[in-house]
């Protein structure tokens, strides 16, 4: 919200009078949006002895800037329910730098998991909910703890097939 000059009620501002306004920017997708950010549960099924990846949503990353073009920093646009989107994502194709003869979808490539990755944010040992860049600020100590969150989950997995 910001207040701007009301010149329905004062044409001529001597009055002073100023009225709130929301002011928006238009959403250009090409020119904001870098990334994506993927929402995904973790699962151990204890009956089949596997972990299952089940993906929650996906966000368009919108880059914010200053006035003066500057970065200022990136936000989330929206979020999609993922299930909801599959049936859009299995009608389109991907390019498949890795394999020219077989066609892939982009829901295949989600499900099959052909993305790069780091992680952002974990629900173990995090009673606050935050992302790892909130309470570390340097951004390689950030990178090594997502690495130190993948390797939990990778020796929680291994952990369970000991004799």
């Amino acid at each position: 919200m910001k207040s701007i000059p009301d010149w329905v009620n004062d044409p001529d501002g001597s009055k002073g009078l100023m009225k709130d306004t929301t002011i928006t920017k238009e959403f250009d997708p090409d020119k904001t949006v870098e990334r994506y950010w993927v929402k995904e549960d973790w699962i151990f099924d204890k009956e089949s002895s596997r972990m299952h990846v089940r993906i929650l949503g996906i966000a368009p990353i919108q880059t914010i800037r200053n006035d003066d073009e500057s970065f200022r920093a990136v936000a989330p646009a929206f979020w999609v329910y993922y299930p909801d989107l599959r049936p859009m994502l299995a009608r389109f194709e991907v390019y498949n730098g890795k394999n020219f003869g077989a066609r892939m979808s982009w829901e295949e490539l989600f499900e099959s998991r052909m993305f790069g990755s780091r992680i952002i944010k974990s629900t173990v040992n995090n009673p606050n909910d935050q992302f790892i860049f909130s309470y570390i600020k340097d951004p390689i100590l950030a990178l090594l703890e997502g690495e130190n969150v993948k390797e939990k989950i990778f020796n929680y997995e291994q952990d369970l097939w000991s004799y």
